[in-house]
């Protein structure tokens, strides 16, 4: 119970701020400078919810002074990520073994954020928004037939930009980057260090590309900075993921 105490301490703060925050786009749209939001049937820019999956090309790298070489966990490997995104609340998981192409670690990562986007220039082919996020992370490493391991829960904040255009009557392009700080802990500790991570995306929608179906395409960064009491956590990790997937 003591190892995994953070992780659902986070999980329950996350709850709470999920119900608390004003996450709904009809909230954000008073803080909208420009032109009114057209009406019809097209769906908005920048409001699909969509069901991905992605191959993550992976660098995890240790950056302090401690630990060995043998008692590193460094991979430079494929991790397989599944990913639920919504206006307003993201979830993924990511996993990697022999499965992915490791030879030596296993990897598990499971992200939740929960957002609210306040647009800044509304036209009709264009939006841009400052988005607020909240991101809450597990992330394991586990050496093969090692006890070496790392695990850290993370909590934390950020903003950024994020830009959503209509290029044509059936496809859409959405672009955003998100800089974000705050802590992470490891297991059976509440406080532990600092995270900094940075997060941008890219995506193509296909609307109605077979019937009502739209389809989407794109491309995930995601850099993260441990710095933890000890240096025995001080990992640097980098993905950069190509996804597919059906949004609606």
């Amino acid at each position: 119970m003591k190892k995994t105490a953070p992780f659902f301490y986070t999980l329950f703060i996350t709850a709470i701020l999920f119900v608390t925050l004003p996450m709904q786009h009809a909230q954000a749209q008073m803080f909208s400078i420009g032109d009114p939001e057209p009406t019809g049937t097209q769906q908005m820019l920048g409001a699909y919810t969509s069901i991905t999956a992605g191959w993550e090309f992976a660098q995890f790298e240790y950056t302090g002074d401690l630990l060995s070489d043998t008692e590193r966990l460094d991979f430079n490997d494929n991790v397989f990520r599944l990913a639920l995104e919504t206006p307003g609340l993201d979830l993924s998981i990511g996993f990697g073994g022999a499965l992915t192409g490791m030879s030596d670690n296993s990897y598990v990562n499971v992200t939740g954020r929960i957002f609210s986007e306040f647009s800044i220039l509304r036209r009709e082919n264009l939006r841009i928004n400052v988005p607020l996020h909240i991101i809450t992370d597990l992330k394991r490493v586990q050496q093969n037939r090692t006890d070496n391991d790392f695990q850290q829960s993370s909590f934390v904040f950020g903003s950024g930009l994020s830009t959503h255009f209509r290029l044509g009557s059936s496809l859409d392009l959405s672009i955003g980057a998100k800089p974000s700080y705050g802590f992470s802990f490891s297991q059976g500790n509440l406080f532990g260090g600092s995270l900094f991570r940075a997060d941008g995306s890219t995506r193509l929608y296909f609307r109605n590309l077979i019937g009502d179906r739209t389809f989407t395409v794109g491309y995930n960064f995601n850099f993260r900075s441990y710095d933890i009491d000890g240096d025995r956590d001080d990992y640097r990790y980098t993905g950069h993921t190509i996804i597919l997937g059906i949004a609606l």
